[in-house]
């Protein structure tokens, strides 16, 4: 394969992965079955659409050497070794490689300012806690806000503070409530703070992009799915449906945790009462599908 043919094909899977891939699965319910799996789909699919844009520049500046992507890759390595990067270098060798450049630059310094932003959020967050939060009366494991109204969320971090309010504690009965710790101890025992903020880090910037603008929720709700899951399978499902209802009106959480009425909750309670709500051949071919999502660029890359 030439580097002109790996250069469309790049460009093509780029397209397809940022834009009607992110949309058949937006749309999709059958990810609600296999929430976990399907979190790991979009980020492979949103990992596969920055890669062939970046080797789709590449690949564009190594047409002139005519040895095909890989060849042309080595030869501008040894030109550069020379001290001689620029040679021969044409506008449509300057422009993919600056496409190439800008994308791979331009995504790692806005994840590394998100990451560093969150952290800082967190960290105020963690230390507002620890003057107004308390151990006494608060379940195990958990930090008491003497508040009226009802929430409960996970702080991510090094180490997850699990937040539950005076008001949740009035509102929930022992079951419902022992049902809405163990959520947010998925979240943190997960690290799903950690899992989420790649995805919402390229929201960030990339906004027009239509999978930077649904994959932030929607890996969001599947992470809610996912500690549901977690909480059902100690408890009754129908006991953490009726807490989220009861708390979706009565409260909030803060944009930097992850709480269990912060997403898609009316989608939450149905898939609860749902005895059908997880599926292993589901998880499965999404697993396939993450796999194959991040093998497409590669096999394009060694092929050229």
């Amino acid at each position: 394969m030439s580097a002109a043919v790996a250069a469309v094909v790049l460009g093509l899977v780029s397209v397809a992965a940022l834009g009607p891939a992110s949309a058949l699965l937006e749309r999709a319910r059958w990810t609600w079955r296999a929430p976990r799996a399907a979190v790991c789909l979009w980020q492979c699919v949103g990992l596969a659409g920055a890669t062939s844009a970046i080797g789709a520049g590449l690949a564009v500046a190594a047409i002139r050497y005519h040895d095909g992507l890989v060849g042309g890759l080595v030869r501008m390595g040894h030109a550069v070794v020379q001290g001689r990067p620029l040679a021969g270098l044409g506008l449509p060798d300057a422009l993919g490689l600056t496409l190439a450049a800008d994308i791979a630059v331009v995504t790692v310094a806005v994840v590394a300012a998100s990451m560093l932003r969150t952290a800082r959020a967190r960290a105020r967050h963690r230390r507002l806690l620890d003057l107004v939060g308390s151990g006494a009366g608060a379940p195990p494991d958990a930090v008491l806000l003497d508040h009226p109204r009802a929430t409960a969320y996970c702080l991510p971090g090094i180490r997850p503070r699990i937040v539950v309010s005076a008001g949740t504690l009035a509102l929930l009965d022992d079951e419902e409530l022992a049902a809405v710790l163990d959520h947010e101890r998925a979240h943190a025992h997960a690290h799903h703070g950690l899992v989420l903020l790649p995805v919402t880090s390229f929201g960030v910037l990339f906004r027009w992009l239509p999978f930077a603008r649904r994959a932030p929720w929607a890996v969001a709700g599947l992470l809610e799915m996912a500690a549901d899951d977690y909480a059902a399978r100690h408890h009754d499902p129908r006991q953490l449906a009726s807490a989220l209802l009861a708390m979706t009106t009565a409260g909030s959480v803060p944009p930097c945790s992850l709480g269990a009425t912060a997403t898609a909750v009316p989608a939450r309670v149905h898939r609860l009462l749902d005895d059908r709500r997880s599926s292993r051949p589901l998880a499965v071919a999404a697993g396939l599908g993450a796999v194959v999502a991040v093998a497409v660029p590669l096999a394009v890359v060694l092929v050229s």
